[in-house]
């Protein structure tokens, strides 16, 4: 484009190299002769961002000399229009040897599985030229809607210079070199674009004058202001990192704004189509969109009245919000989470709003949150373990707040007593080395529930609880309520080590100290690791009192601390040879003194 511009300035008021400064009739008529020049109407402002692409060239293409200076300048020339178009820039990472097998037309197919082109914005292929001169834009390049990968056909040289001759009648030798160059590179930068656009949702136009028009015209120099108008959507989202499924979203709304009727029909419900066909397809990764600025303040303050426990109030609100906003899933998301409140989880009313949370949402997994935590609350652990396995293949589609979303589902669990779901989650979100991983190992070893035993996880919730109120009521001193919570907790769960090792608190707070004993061994045969039995157990020994027995007891100590380091309990022992350097641990442990 640069040398047939620069040809038109020599015919405009250049002088003959042939001497005498007269002007060439020849070269000033070589203007009628040349295509137009690439240019942009209300021309982009600003710095132009950077587009990378990646060239492959087929062995045909490598056959002619100099072939990756041509194929960067057909690039280049592209280039030359984004630029104002859109404020882009195509820069050229690699320009690669494709040894492409089989049929020109599954190049594009071969193309894809050649490149993934993850690493950059289009990947571009160079394949050999047609063995015929066409106009036709299908048989010189391909591209799908939001692909980024395009191919363009060489330009092929002895039927389209035989195709030229009328241009080139009457010329010159030079002025028929520089003729044919400016039409090969204009036709390359033109199917380039073309192609180009239609990887951003761009729609085949009626006016043969424009880059989109179905056919090549040497006249075509731009693109109409709507199709402008979505390759500038679709670019910006590209390089903003926006998932296909927002990029189809905000296309179809552009076109359908408002009726053109410069677009040809037949494409314009193809594009619609196939664009609608991503957005189904990715319908399943759908999350909870922003709300529109003109409602947030509203809806801040429903939710205000939600943690003020105005339940019916903030949904009578919310609900004439919707009635302006009937599609909005983050609206309905939170009507939902108020009728979990109010009237509750089980209320036919409640599931329809949360329902349609996920209608409208259906990759968002805050709406499974809800509803996991309710059914917990509930008591319902099976209802709640299916919600938030829901929520859990959801995670992946949120894109800042996966992390947030992980830490959520670790704590619901977590406070379910869940320990073995609380673990699961955990390594799924890759928190193995948060404090939360060890707190869960300090209530697997506390309440005896050892992973692996004969409990189930789905079990472990009530199994947990059984052994915390066993130890609550023994430390109340309701010693009789004690031992019943024990022995029907002990019939519904034999295999809970924490429950024995309540019923050795229970004997040895009762002076029975053998039964203590034998209570504690039991705890400790189910579960080596239940530090409460091994914390007790030491407890027993010092109280015999004899050198051998303080021993044992130092050492059921220090492995208590070992499994458990949150167990203060186990640091303190009155053996002078073990104290000092207990207290000095604890210090550094838990930053203050070892308790008397």
């Amino acid at each position: 484009m640069r040398r047939a511009l620069l040809v038109l300035i020599v015919a405009c008021g250049g002088s003959s190299p042939h001497g005498g400064g007269t002007k060439q009739p020849a070269v000033k008529d070589l203007a009628a002769h040349l295509p137009a020049t690439l240019a942009a109407d209300h021309p982009k402002e600003g710095d132009a961002r950077t587009i990378h692409v990646r060239v492959w060239a087929d062995a045909d293409v490598r056959q002619r000399p100099r072939w990756k200076e041509e194929l960067g300048d057909y690039v280049d020339a592209a280039s030359q229009l984004l630029v104002p178009l859109v404020g882009a820039k195509l820069a050229v990472d690699d320009i690669k040897e494709w040894d492409r097998p089989g049929n020109p037309r599954d190049a594009l197919d071969r193309l894809e599985k050649d490149d993934d082109g993850k690493d950059v914005q289009w990947v571009i292929g160079f394949i050999a030229p047609n063995k015929f001169a066409s106009k036709a834009m299908a048989e010189l390049g391909q591209s799908k809607p939001l692909g980024h990968h395009v191919v363009v056909h060489l330009w092929a040289d002895q039927p389209e210079t035989a195709a030229l001759a009328h241009e080139l009648a009457g010329l010159g030798a030079n002025e028929r070199t520089e003729v044919i160059g400016a039409h090969r590179r204009h036709e390359q930068a033109v199917v380039l674009l073309h192609y180009l656009a239609k990887t951003c949702g761009a729609i085949a136009e009626a006016d043969p004058t424009q880059i989109q028009y179905p056919s090549y015209s040497p006249k075509q120099a731009t693109f109409s202001d709507r199709n402008r108008e979505l390759i500038q959507l679709a670019v910006d989202e590209r390089l903003a990192d926006d998932n296909e499924q927002q990029i189809a979203h905000d296309l179809v709304e552009a076109i359908q704004k408002s009726d053109w009727g410069g677009w040809i029909p037949t494409d314009h419900d193809e594009v619609v189509a196939t664009l609608g066909g991503v957005l189904n397809a990715g319908k399943a990764t759908k999350t909870a969109a922003d709300v529109p600025m003109a409602a947030q303040e509203e809806l801040d303050r429903i939710r205000e009245m939600g943690k003020r426990k105005q339940i019916d109030d903030a949904i009578r609100e919310l609900d004439n919000l919707l009635v302006a906003y009937p599609a909005s899933a983050t609206m309905h998301e939170l009507k939902c989470e108020l009728m979990l409140v109010k009237p509750g989880v089980a209320d036919d009313k409640t599931k329809a709003a949360c329902a349609r949370t996920a209608e409208l949402a259906p990759g968002d997994p805050v709406v499974h949150f809800a509803l996991g935590e309710a059914f917990a609350r509930a008591g319902d652990i099976a209802a709640a373990h299916a919600e938030l396995q829901l929520a859990a293949d959801r995670i992946a589609n949120l894109k800042q707040a996966q992390n947030d979303a992980w830490r959520r589902l670790v704590a619901i669990y977590l406070a379910m007593g869940a320990l073995t779901w609380t673990e699961d989650a955990i390594a799924a979100g890759r928190l193995d080395t948060d404090p939360v991983a060890a707190d869960v190992a300090s209530q697997r070893a506390r309440y005896g529930l050892r992973r692996g035993a004969k409990i189930k996880p789905e079990a472990e919730p009530a199994a947990l609880a059984a052994s915390r109120a066993a130890l609550e009521l023994v430390y109340a001193g309701k010693y009789d309520e004690a031992a019943r919570a024990i022995a029907a907790g002990n019939r519904k769960w034999p295999a809970a080590a924490g429950l024995e090792a309540a019923r050795c608190d229970l004997e040895l707070r009762q002076g029975r100290p053998d039964a203590a004993r034998a209570a504690c061994a039991h705890a400790i045969a189910i579960d080596p690791d239940e530090s409460w039995a091994l914390y007790l157990s030491a407890v027993l020994l010092f109280k015999d009192g004899s050198a051998g027995t303080t021993k044992a007891g130092i050492d059921k100590l220090k492995k208590a601390i070992a499994i458990d380091p949150g167990l203060g309990q186990a640091w303190r022992t009155k053996d002078t040879a073990a104290f000092d350097q207990l207290a000095k641990d604890y210090q550094a442990k838990f930053g203050q003194a070892l308790p008397e």
